[in-house]
């Protein structure tokens, strides 16, 4: 049975008041805008008939990133709450300030929610989303996933991430981001201010994904992240099925402040057009050169070169560029 949407504050919402055998819209009330219309997220629940994990999966945290909150939208229509042991507790869109603006951060704060956790019961728009989310939400969870993508600007490697942690716990994720079902699995420390960190902090196992992006919903695409989501869904047990439990072709760890945050890496030494001389995923090597940077009227600015070896994981595929932006991102790794 599946309900119409109903708005509910944030602070009354607990899944389990919903009964199994499911399937219940909601819009989620977090707190006003600054324009008086109402801050809120959509909620997508479906409780099986019998019980089991709730598995939490997010998508806009950041408001340019498309394929994740169509897979979250096209996997709540098609489960059958009959075939569930447990509950899917999907949130296609958590940050709708900045999907409204159609930007990385909230249009009214220009806050990065994925940088800011745990944010502030009083604060900005952004900052109570953190709030909410992490003290009032994730804690509701027993697994998130978390989908991400290379959003407006740039192509980002198709790929499923966690944070590092030793012991059993550690290879739980990183069974868990195999069997999403890319070809790359990335493990990465545990850095402050991240969604996966506060998830962490209330004890909540997580796991993201980074979908190819570019400002777009290519049927690919979407039918990676649908997959995606249901072979998680089959790792937890709640639905039958069979994913993926062999290592990937790419598969390593990169610890450090920087790992995971692609955007700071080649800034762009000048305002112009970016001209890459490489494709996303390509193996290159320190020295060579990884594209220009042209004033309008043709005059080569900058030649960016290779400071390390390895492969071009995320790629600016919008070529008008600030000074500053970030140009593309090479992952150290062994070819």
């Amino acid at each position: 049975m599946l309900t119409e949407a109903q708005p509910i504050l944030y602070s009354d919402f607990r899944v389990a008041d919903f009964a199994e055998g499911t399937k219940t819209r909601l819009h989620l009330i977090l707190n006003t805008l600054p324009s008086g219309e109402p801050l809120y997220c959509p909620v997508l629940l479906a409780r099986g008939d019998n019980p089991g994990p709730v598995c939490m999966v997010t998508g806009l945290v950041h408001g340019d990133e498309y394929e994740g909150p169509v897979a979250i939208q096209d996997v709540f229509a098609e489960l059958d709450t009959s075939d569930m042991r447990g509950t899917f507790f999907g949130i296609p869109m958590v940050n709708g300030p900045a999907f409204a603006h159609g930007t990385r951060e909230g249009g009214w704060d220009h806050l990065n929610l994925a940088r800011i956790f745990p944010g502030a019961a009083q604060g900005s728009p952004t900052e109570r989303i953190a709030h909410i989310f992490q003290e009032h939400l994730v804690v509701q969870a027993d697994f998130l996933l978390e989908m991400h993508a290379g959003g407006n600007l740039y192509a980002c490697k198709e790929l499923a991430g966690y944070q590092v942690q030793d012991g059993p716990a550690g290879e739980r994720l990183h069974e868990a981001a195999i069997a999403f079902g890319f070809d790359f699995v990335w493990g990465t420390e545990a850095l402050p201010g991240r969604t996966l960190s506060a998830a962490r902090i209330k004890g909540v196992p997580a796991i993201y994904v980074e979908n190819l992006g570019e400002g777009r919903l290519r049927s690919a695409q979407r039918t990676y992240a649908v997959q995606g989501i249901r072979n998680i869904l089959a790792f937890l047990g709640i639905v039958e099925g069979d994913y993926p439990t062999a290592e990937p072709e790419f598969s390593l760890q990169t610890l450090g402040e920087e790992a995971g945050h692609l955007q700071v890496n080649y800034p762009s030494p000048y305002s112009g057009l970016f001209v890459p001389a490489v494709e996303l995923w390509d193996v290159v090597s320190e020295g060579n050169i990884l594209g220009e940077v042209r004033h309008p009227d043709g005059t080569v600015l900058a030649e960016i070169p290779a400071v390390e070896s390895g492969r071009v994981m995320f790629l600016r595929t919008i070529p008008k560029v600030l000074m500053g932006e970030c140009l593309l991102y090479v992952l150290k790794m062994e070819t």
